[in-house]
């Protein structure tokens, strides 16, 4: 599994194939930009734990919808956050993932 690497407020991450491969089934390059800026500007650094993936929601607003999305993130020592896994959520998914506390927050509503 090939990874690419990215920067990101000055912590660097990877992606997975998977990840990039789940993003680009989306159809609208629209979508998976605002997809893109909203990880880029608000996913935090996570601590590291060797035993299992850490899996957060986001949403972003699309032609006055909300889409809902789920990232899937690696956090191993002595390596970069990885982006493993994208997938789009429903909104009880989504909630779900709020009241477990595993969501990327939005910094601009903070």
């Amino acid at each position: 599994m090939g990874s690419k690497q990215k920067y990101i407020k000055g912590n660097a991450f990877d992606f997975e194939d998977d990840f990039i491969d789940s993003l680009a089934q989306l159809e609208d390059i629209i979508l998976k930009l605002k997809i893109g800026r909203y990880i880029e500007e608000n996913l935090k650094d996570y601590p590291v734990n060797k035993l299992t993936t850490y899996v957060v929601a986001g949403c972003v607003r699309h032609n006055d919808e909300s889409v809902y999305f789920a990232i899937e993130i690696l956090r191993s020592p002595r390596m970069n956050i990885v982006l493993t896994d994208f997938h789009l959520i429903d909104t009880n998914e989504y909630l779900d993932l709020i009241n477990l506390n595993c969501y990327i927050k939005n910094e601009k509503s903070i």
